[in-house]
C-alpha cells in the first residue's frame, strides 16, 4: 500500500505523477493503455481549503469543479446542466440525458429502487428518497462525537444488476466514489473527511474535480456543524492515468517547485437548512445564466462562501469582471487571460 500526506492539492498533484512514473504498471483496460499503481493509495491533504490548482501545466478548467460542486450539492445528475460546462462528459452517460451513476441524487435522493436516477431540478423531493446530507447533520446533532456519519455512493439496487438480479448491469458509468465519512477529530474541534474510491483517474478525476468537490463539501459542513475545518483523507483502489495523458503526467513530475495556496471562507450559514437556501438562490441564479436570460443582473451574495462560487459561474457565463473574496480566483482569471491571449497571437482567428 502507498501513503503520502501533503499540504495542498499542488504537491499532491506533482508529488503522484511522480510516484506513478516511477511505480505505475503499465496494462490495457477497455481498449486503452493506462498506467496505475498496483497498491491501493491513501494519502492526506492536512489543509483542505488548499484546492485550487496552480500549476499551470495542468490547464485545468476553472469553472468545472464549481459547476459540478453544485450539481451535486443540489441532487441532479441532469446532462443539459453538466453537458454545458464540459461536453466529454456526455461520452459516459448511457442515455445523454442523465448521469446513471451520478452522485447528486445518491447524497441528496438516495432510495431503493431499481429505476435508475433522473432529478434535473433543485432539490426535488421523490416521495421517500433519503437526503443523506440530512443524516450527516442529524447524526452531529444527536451525537457531536458521532462515527456513524457516512454517505454511500454506491447502490446495488441500481448498480449491480439488470431488473432479473442476475445479468450485470451494462453501463457507462458505474461510480467511482463509494463512501463519504465525516468524522470529528477526536483532538481538537475540526472536522475530518474520509473518501474512499474504488477507482481514480489522476488527471480527470482527482486533480479534475473529485479533491475539489469533496474539500469543497468538507469545508460546507464544517460550517452547518459549527466545526472548523479539519484534515483530508483519500483512499483509491486503483489510480491510474491513461496514455494521452503521458506527456502532462511526465511534465508536472518534472516541475521543481510547487506552492500550496490556500483560502477559507467567513460563513453566515450555520445549519442545512440556511445552507439550502442559500444553495436554492444559487441554483436559481445559475438557470438564469446558463439558459442566458436578457438583461440578466448580478446577484450580490452577503455570504462569502456562496458569493465566490456564484462569481466563479457568473464570470464564466459574462465574462464580465467580478472581484473576488479569495485572492487566489483572482490569480487563475489573469493567467487564464494571459494563455488565451497568447494563443490568440500563436492562432489569429484569420488562420482558424
Amino acid at each position: 500500500m502507498y501513503t503520502a500526506e501533503f499540504p495542498g492539492i499542488n504537491t499532491f498533484l506533482r508529488d503522484t505523477c511522480r510516484l506513478l512514473l516511477k511505480e505505475g504498471i503499465r496494462r490495457e483496460t477497455r481498449g486503452k493503455v493506462c498506467y496505475e499503481l498496483p497498491e491501493p493509495y491513501m494519502f492526506k491533504i492536512t489543509n483542505p481549503a488548499s484546492r485550487l490548482i496552480t500549476i499551470s501545466e495542468r490547464r485545468n478548467s476553472l469553472v468545472l469543479p464549481y459547476a459540478e460542486s453544485l450539481w451535486l450539492a443540489s441532487g441532479r445528475n441532469d446532462m443539459a446542466f453538466a453537458r454545458s460546462y464540459c461536453s466529454t462528459l456526455n461520452d459516459f452517460s448511457d442515455d445523454e440525458l442523465f448521469m446513471r451513476g451520478g452522485y447528486g441524487p445518491r447524497l441528496r435522493h438516495f432510495n431503493g429502487s431499481h429505476i435508475d436516477y433522473k432529478i434535473s431540478n433543485h432539490l426535488i423531493t421523490q416521495g421517500q428518497d433519503i437526503d443523506q446530507f440530512l443524516f450527516v447533520s442529524k447524526c452531529f446533532e444527536r451525537d457531536p462525537e458521532t462515527r456513524q456519519a457516512v454517505i454511500n455512493i454506491g447502490d446495488p439496487t441500481k448498480d449491480c444488476f439488470e431488473n432479473d438480479n442476475t445479468t450485470i448491469k451494462l453501463t457507462k458509468d458505474f461510480p467511482c466514489t463509494r463512501m463519504l465519512h465525516f468524522i470529528k477529530d477526536a483532538s481538537n474541534n475540526k472536522l475530518n473527511l474520509i473518501v474512499t474510491m474504488r477507482s481514480n483517474d489522476l488527471i480527470w478525476g482527482a486533480s479534475g474535480v473529485n479533491i475539489f468537490n469533496f474539500t469543497f463539501m468538507q469545508e460546507y459542513f464544517a460550517s452547518i456543524l459549527g466545526l472548523k475545518l479539519g484534515c483530508y483523507y483519500h483512499t483509491a483502489h486503483n489510480m491510474h492515468f491513461y496514455e494521452e495523458k503521458k506527456n502532462l503526467v511526465e511534465r508536472i513530475a518534472a516541475i521543481e517547485n510547487v506552492k500550496d495556496d490556500s483560502f477559507e471562507y467567513k460563513k453566515t450559514f450555520s445549519s442545512l437548512n440556511e445552507f439550502d437556501a442559500l444553495l436554492k438562490i444559487l441554483s436559481a441564479e445559475e438557470e438564469k445564466m446558463r439558459q442566458k436570460e436578457p438583461d440578466y443582473h448580478y446577484y450580490e451574495f452577503q455570504d462569502d462562501f456562496f458569493r465566490d462560487w456564484y462569481n466563479v459561474l457568473y464570470y464564466h457565463h459574462t465574462k464580465k469582471r467580478v472581484k473576488f473574496i479569495n485572492p487566489i480566483l483572482d490569480e487563475r482569471i489573469k493567467e487564464l487571460k494571459t494563455r488565451k491571449d497568447q494563443e490568440s497571437l500563436m492562432f489569429p482567428a484569420s488562420s482558424l
